[in-house]
């Protein structure tokens, strides 16, 4: 049986607007429990990092949890931090 390997993705560029920050940053509240301040949803919102890696430490940094990058956690947040940037870059190619 052929083991299936998934790449993490890297370094991701892409503007969310406010709207995908929230949604990003609610889902990642209720998927895996890190709920953010609502002073701090705002301030990301308004001015989002622009790289899925920066994007994941400041929640992580804003939610005071140490970066392990080995941490299946850690994984789990990048993963959806990712995965909302891929989505917005496919949106604004349309």
């Amino acid at each position: 049986m052929a083991r299936h390997q998934r790449t993490r993705l890297k370094h991701i560029k892409a503007r969310l607007n406010p709207a995908e920050v929230r949604a990003l940053l609610s889902r990642l509240c209720v998927e895996l429990g890190f709920c953010l301040p609502p002073l701090e949803i705002e301030r990301l919102a308004a001015s989002p990092p622009e790289d899925s890696d920066e994007f994941t430490q400041a929640v992580l940094t804003i939610e005071g949890y140490g970066v392990a990058t080995s941490d299946p956690l850690f994984n789990q947040v990048k993963d959806l931090v990712a995965q909302a940037f891929v989505d917005s870059q496919s949106r604004t190619d349309l």
